[in-house]
């Protein structure tokens, strides 16, 4: 019997980098709930563990596969919480990260809320900022993902390769079985992101 080949990798166009807001959103919208043995708090997301990505993306057998297409999608058809910063290195501070409950990227969540008009900081009888997560999450789940950071991510999640299957999936995670924000980064690449500059 003939033993069919794995996609080959594709030579793709370049792309230019992922807004760091438009990563956060890929993420959040990909993780869930478990965080390092704990729920994450409600309105925010923690891990993509392998079994969890399989399953929501479709890859539960070795015939599925996506295409890029198929995989922009499924992420727009999936819900967005803002992701939780990994708290510590250790295993025993990294299982803190639901109860530190601090989201990712804080700068920038601040600057969407208040870019969005949802908080103010000169007024100290406002909302905490925390509580405005679902609120944030909602009207960045309607504006969807940008075209870059689904292609940025599926070329990660595929080895490059045409297909997105559970083998490829599972080669993009290196041995790991869940991948938290900053090793989501790592994957997709530091330099492939555009950070923003805050003026201090």
């Amino acid at each position: 019997s003939v033993v069919p080949l794995p996609p080959a990798v594709i030579d793709r166009p370049s792309l230019p980098p992922v807004p760091a807001l438009e990563l956060i959103k890929t993420y959040g919208t990909l993780a869930g709930p478990e965080c390092y043995g704990r729920a994450s708090p409600p309105g925010s997301s923690c891990r993509i563990p392998l079994p969890y990505l399989r399953q929501e993306l479709g890859l539960t057998d070795p015939s599925s596969s996506l295409n890029s297409e198929s995989f922009a999608r499924r992420l727009s058809d999936l819900d967005f919480e803002w992701p939780l910063k990994p708290y510590g290195l250790t295993e025993d501070s990294l299982k803190k990260t639901a109860v530190m409950n601090k989201g990712a990227e804080t700068a920038t969540y601040m600057s969407e809320l208040e870019r969005r008009g949802l908080y103010d900081r000169r007024n100290p009888a406002g909302p905490l900022p925390t509580s405005l997560r679902p609120k944030l999450n909602e009207l960045l789940k309607r504006e969807g993902i940008d075209d870059v950071a689904s292609e940025r991510t599926f070329r990660a999640l595929s080895g490059g390769r045409g297909e997105m299957t559970a083998e490829t999936v599972e080669e993009a995670y290196g041995g790991k079985d869940a991948l938290d924000y900053y090793s989501f980064v790592e994957l997709i690449g530091k330099e492939n992101v555009e950070w923003p500059r805050y003026d201090r």
